[in-house]
C-alpha cells in the first residue's frame, strides 16, 4: 500500500488490486481515541461513484482557488452537492439538519464532505470504525489528486462498466462501456433501441463536450447518428444538460445532474482508453459495427 493522506491525526493508505480498491486507516479521533480499519470497494458502480466525486471535488477546489478575489458571496458558487446537507453530528446518518457541511459521498465506512466558512473551502475525509469512533482528515489538493489516481487505476482495470442513467416505468436508459465502445440501451413502452459509440474521435468529442459543460464553458450541441437512431447532448441557456434519444419519429430526453456528467466524462475516457488497446486485449463478444458522427 502507498500513502494517500497523512497528518498529525494519522494516515490513510491504499492500493488497487484484483479490480478492487482497498483503504487502510490508522488514526486518532480529536479526543485521541485510536481508530483502525480497512475497507474494500469491489463494486464497479461504487468505484465509478467515488471517482466522479473526487473529480468533482478537484473542480470544486479549483473554483475557490481561481475565483476573483473581488467576487462577493464566494461560498454560494454552484456545487454538484447542494442537495446533501447535514450537521457535523449527523455525518454518518441518513438525514441531517441544515449547516455548513455538505456531503459529497457516503460509503460503508467513510465519507467525503466540505465546509464553507467565510468564503473558505475545506474538504474532509472522515472514517468511522465498528465502535463508531470517528476520525477525519483535512484534505489538501495533492491528497485529493492521489485518491483520484488510485480510484482511476482501480476502475480502469475493469473490463466493463454498467450504469443506469434513468430507470422508471416510462423510460429506462442503461449505459455499458467496454473495449468495444460506449453502448446506450433505451427502453420505452413503445420502442427499444441500442446505440454504440466506438470511434476514438467520437468518444473524445463526447468527453470534450461534457468537460466544457461541467466547466460552464460555451458548448455546441453534439449528435451521433446511425440507421435512423440518434443520440445527442445539448446545454440549455440555464446550464442544464439534456441527453436526447431519437428513434424514427419518436424522441425522449432526460436531464443529467452534474454528478452524472462527471460519471459520463469518466466513462467516455474509459472507453477512449480501451479503444486503443491491442486487439488481443479486447474482452467479450464484439458488438455489431456502428457508425457515429458528431454534428
Amino acid at each position: 500500500m502507498n500513502t494517500l493522506i497523512a497528518n498529525q491525526y494519522g494516515r490513510v493508505e491504499g492500493e488497487a488490486a484484483r479490480n478492487a480498491l482497498t483503504l487502510s486507516v490508522t488514526a486518532q479521533t480529536p479526543r485521541r481515541e485510536p481508530v483502525q480499519l480497512q475497507t474494500c470497494i469491489d463494486s464497479v458502480e461504487q468505484q465509478l461513484h467515488l471517482l466522479a466525486i473526487l473529480r468533482a471535488v478537484e473542480r470544486r477546489i479549483e473554483q475557490f482557488q481561481l475565483r476573483d478575489a473581488k467576487t462577493a458571496q464566494t461560498g454560494d458558487q454552484e456545487s454538484p452537492f447542494d442537495e446533501t446537507i447535514c450537521s457535523e453530528g449527523d455525518l454518518f446518518n441518513s438525514n441531517g439538519s441544515s449547516s455548513k457541511n455538505k456531503i459529497y459521498g457516503r460509503f460503508s465506512q467513510f465519507l467525503v464532505y466540505e465546509q464553507v466558512d467565510q468564503g473558505r473551502l475545506r474538504v474532509f475525509f472522515a472514517v468511522r470504525d465498528e465502535a463508531k469512533r470517528v476520525a477525519r482528515f483535512d484534505l489538501h489538493p495533492g491528497e485529493v489528486q492521489a485518491m483520484h489516481a488510485l480510484a482511476k487505476r482501480a476502475l480502469f482495470a475493469c473490463q466493463q462498466v454498467d450504469l443506469l442513467l434513468r430507470d422508471d416505468l416510462s423510460l429506462s436508459v442503461a449505459l455499458n462501456v467496454s473495449s468495444h465502445g460506449l453502448r446506450l440501451e433505451v427502453q420505452t413502452p413503445l420502442w427499444h433501441s441500442q446505440f454504440v459509440i466506438s470511434k476514438g474521435n467520437d468518444l473524445a468529442t463526447l468527453a470534450v463536450f461534457i468537460r466544457r459543460a461541467i466547466n460552464q464553458e460555451k458548448t455546441i450541441p453534439i449528435r451521433f447518428e446511425d440507421a435512423g437512431i440518434q443520440f445527442g447532448l445539448r446545454k440549455r441557456n440555464d446550464g442544464q444538460v439534456l441527453a436526447e434519444f431519437h428513434h424514427d419519429e419518436s424522441m425522449e430526453r432526460i436531464p443529467l445532474s452534474t454528478l452524472q456528467l462527471y460519471e459520463l466524462e469518466i466513462l467516455a475516457q474509459f472507453a477512449l482508453h480501451r479503444a486503443f488497446e491491442p486487439p488481443s486485449f479486447a474482452a467479450g463478444n464484439p458488438l455489431s459495427p456502428e457508425t457515429a458522427t458528431a454534428a
